[in-house]
């Protein structure tokens, strides 16, 4: 998508958002928000255009990749300027971030960043690359630095997810001691059993809820057979930030409102459990811009 397509999305979403229902206009506007994944390869390309798009649509907050392998200072400045916050860091270093820079140049295959992020997020490495997070968190306003994916093999077996869950608790303390708040976000795969104890289950309820919040994502755990309205009252308080992305009947990713999620009863629920910041997230789109924009028009319209 290049400039001028970009300042037409914009124009184009300023007048639908001018067109909104007077039911949605008569309550406080929520502050949705968009996890940067979705968009990232259009930021590779064009970036203060897309923030300015993003901000257009009626977005209010962005979660970050890092600083998206540029100077935190600079990416402030720029969500400063288009008046965007940002809550959550989904922390990647430069030299990690240059994995997607890769991917988005068709350099590097999703095998090559997942190889890349299990080097990065090893025992041996995975402090530094938090006190990276941390240091960039501070600098762009965010309140809590995140573990985005466990990895396969960091969840292999009991021993391994232990010594996960120990590590957890010690990033909950490094994020505490600095004032920020350390948190981890789900795929399908944590909701597998071990034994008789599902996995995800197992690092909420041996880690320290007061320095280790938890950030639900609807669509996979419901693409793993898991209820993401249980989930939310069971951990109520725990659950600070969510991903909103619908789901095909088949099971492919959609554009909120267009899959078969009841994403009303999951925005009451999350309102009811504390969620503090609601993040569409798309990970795989043919037209990432115009599902986030269907996505929060949804929003806005059915929620407010």
């Amino acid at each position: 998508m290049n400039r001028r397509e970009l300042l037409q999305l914009s124009a184009i979403s300023l007048a639908g958002l001018a067109a909104a229902p007077a039911l949605a206009q008569a309550t406080k506007p929520r502050r949705w928000g968009i996890q940067a994944g979705t968009i990232l390869r259009v930021l590779e390309g064009d970036f203060e255009g897309t923030l300015r798009a993003v901000a257009a649509m009626g977005y209010k907050e962005i979660g970050t990749t890092g600083s998206f392998g540029r100077d935190p200072h600079y990416v402030r400045e720029q969500l400063d300027r288009f008046g965007l916050t940002s809550p959550n860091n989904h922390v990647a270093p430069k030299e990690t971030y240059g994995a997607f820079q890769r991917w988005v140049r068709r350099e590097l295959s999703g095998q090559g960043i997942e190889d890349v992020y299990a080097e990065t997020f090893s025992f041996k490495n995975v402090h530094a690359a938090f006190e990276d997070g941390i240091r960039t968190s501070k600098i762009l306003g965010q309140k809590y630095v995140m573990w985005a994916i466990l990895l396969p093999n960091q969840i292999a077996d009991r021993p391994t997810i232990d010594k996960h869950i120990k590590l957890f608790n010690e990033l909950g303390d490094m994020c505490a001691k600095e004032g920020l708040t350390f948190a981890f976000h789900n795929h399908a795969r944590e909701f597998a059993k071990i034994g008789n104890d599902v996995i995800l289950d197992l690092f909420l309820d041996n880690t320290d809820p007061d320095k280790v919040k938890f950030e639900l994502d609807f669509y996979w755990a419901t693409k793993a057979g898991a209820d993401p309205l249980a989930y939310l009252k069971r951990y109520a308080g725990r659950t600070k930030l969510c991903h909103i992305k619908d789901i095909t009947a088949t099971g492919d990713f959609a554009a909120v409102g267009s899959g078969t999620l009841d994403v009303p009863a999951l925005i009451k629920a999350s309102d009811d459990a504390g969620i503090e910041h609601f993040l569409v997230e798309i990970d795989r789109s043919d037209d990432p811009m115009g599902a986030i924009q269907s996505s929060i028009q949804y929003l806005r319209k059915t929620i407010g």
